[in-house]
């Protein structure tokens, strides 16, 4: 017996049934940390899973199939993978290893463009947490079901109590605050850095005054589960980091960055329009996102989205860049989550994350005491 499960990406141009041996379900997956994956996608992990063959036509039936057709995808080569993202919104839809499989064909995984999860796919553990060199997202989403979800260093294949991560893991020690912060996918066609915001007014919200006189102004950033960023990026979780315009540099030319003169915007970045007055940047040759906008209000200071994804976490100390970014509380657009469990575990995780983080600042600052 066989499941059917439909995979679309945002702007219609590709849209495929993919075959599941039911037998095998629910398939046991993994969210990826690695830099591979974070800066091809611009997301803060992915999560894929195995299906049975290559993409079929939508028109296909269980005793009819039909080969699915490719040709509005663009593939981008990694050491491991071809990965293969629509040509016109950039969402994610697959990845193809060519390793031979025990029938000597390639082996397919589809992205979070499919139109259900339940009982499909199971999240079991995160892998190349090393990879963030601060636990990255995986320090957010910490259990799923009640249980505690493995952190690995490495690979699954290489999983073992040996190589687990502790929440709060380091690879460095200390806050690491470079005087900009670097961003870049995968391909280096997209080199951003950002710089401080001087100033905050009482209704910019996204920009976060430092807790103690003289701290930095940092940036808010959020974890979006709406169905346009899923159906655009093929991640069940964006994450965006609010930015002043005037704080956005193009890093091969230290211009600051304006999306709307061609002569200031990225030579690599690919526009959509995903809904009125709604605009998101992409790598066109990675396929990773960069940049969600919208037309401003009068009055509004400039800003826009960055993609959290591309952070360099070498010159950060980490994938979520700590000296940088403060964490919006709740989750945006939860209730449009295609896996309303794994919604839920991330709420949960990210509210502990922050009470962590806010007694680790009482104490640090001797004011535990006085709360108490």
């Amino acid at each position: 017996m066989t499941t059917f499960l439909i995979s679309a990406c945002h702007c219609g141009r590709n849209k495929f049934k993919l075959l599941i041996t039911t037998s095998s379900l629910p398939h046991i997956v993994s969210l990826c940390h690695c830099n591979i994956c974070r800066h091809t996608t611009g997301a803060m992990c992915l999560n894929d899973s195995p299906f049975d063959g290559e993409p079929l036509s939508i028109d296909s039936t269980e005793d009819h199939h039909i080969p699915g057709d490719l040709s509005h995808l663009t593939t981008y080569h990694t050491p491991k993978y071809r990965r293969l993202f629509c040509t016109t919104c950039s969402a994610h839809m697959f990845m193809v290893s060519d390793e031979a499989t025990k029938d000597g064909k390639s082996a397919w995984t589809a992205m979070w463009g499919v139109d259900t999860t339940d009982g499909i796919w199971t999240i079991s553990r995160h892998i190349y947490v090393g990879d963030t060199l601060d636990g990255g997202l995986a320090d957010h989403f910490r259990t799923l079901r009640g249980k505690g979800l493995p952190r690995f260093e490495g690979s699954s294949a290489e999983s073992s109590s040996r190589n687990e991560l502790p929440i709060g893991w380091k690879a460095v020690k200390g806050r690491v605050n470079p005087e900009t912060l670097p961003l870049y996918c995968n391909c280096g066609g997209v080199k951003l850095y950002l710089t401080r915001a001087q100033n905050v007014n009482p209704d910019e919200y996204w920009l976060v005054p430092g807790k103690e006189p003289g701290e930095p102004i940092q940036f808010l950033a959020e974890h979006c589960l709406c169905t346009s960023c899923r159906r655009c990026s093929g991640n069940q979780i964006q994450t965006w980091i609010y930015v002043p315009n005037e704080n956005i540099f193009d890093a091969l030319t230290n211009a600051p960055i304006d999306l709307d003169n061609l002569d200031k915007r990225p030579k690599a970045l690919k526009q959509y329009v995903s809904s009125e007055g709604v605009r998101r940047e992409s790598c066109g040759t990675c396929g990773a996102a960069v940049f969600w906008s919208r037309e401003m209000k009068d009055g509004e200071r400039p800003h826009m989205s960055v993609a959290a994804g591309l952070i360099d976490q070498d010159a950060t100390g980490g994938a979520r860049a700590e000296a940088w970014i403060a964490w919006d509380p709740k989750l945006t657009y939860g209730e449009d989550a295609l896996n309303k469990e794994m919604a839920t575990a991330l709420q949960e995780g990210l509210s502990e994350f922050l009470e962590s983080e806010r007694q680790k600042w009482l104490m640090k600052s001797n004011r535990l005491y006085y709360i108490r």
